[in-house]
């Protein structure tokens, strides 16, 4: 029964494709993508609303990937979540992580540069550290904090 509830909330939350192994110490790590918009960038194409697109950035096709956790140093329960160049997403999306993220990374720095908001829709205060394990670290600000997130792409050396 408590599978079905499980399977039940995932097809309401509209995820297309969710993988939830369990790492090492038991915890929850989840790789989630929209049924519309999903977007690979191991992949050559990429599919938005149901029709295919190269993955070519040039054309703003970009396929952006970041990793967040609820607690520090990549523990607790994880999510790497892709999206497209300048996609604005809201953790709301995934409700357990709504101001609880206190380590967030982006996965392609070498092409990307991610931006963390503490409002909705990208709004608000403003965090670009690429790759931070312990948002509780210093005065503490951003720990369970960020509400947003938006990655853009850029050419190297530009």
């Amino acid at each position: 029964m408590v599978g079905v509830a499980f399977f039940t909330t995932i097809l309401f939350l509209g995820l297309g494709v969710l993988a939830a192994p369990a790492d090492i110490n038991g915890t929850l790590s989840m790789q989630a993508r929209t049924a519309n918009d999903d977007c690979d960038p191991t992949q050559s194409y990429c599919h938005r609303d149901g029709r295919e697109y190269e993955c070519d950035p040039a054309l703003g096709h970009a396929c952006m990937h970041v990793k967040y956790c609820e607690h520090t140093w990549w523990t607790g329960d994880c999510i790497e979540d892709f999206m497209w160049n300048g996609e604005c997403r809201n953790t709301l999306e995934f409700p357990k992580y709504e101001n609880s993220i206190s380590s967030c990374a982006n996965e392609n720095m070498e092409h990307s540069m991610c931006h963390w908001f503490d409002g909705l829709d990208c709004q608000g205060a403003q965090y670009s550290n690429q790759k931070d394990a312990n948002l509780a670290d210093g005065n503490g600000w951003w720990n369970d904090r960020i509400s947003s997130y938006r990655c853009d792409w850029y050419k190297q050396g530009s």
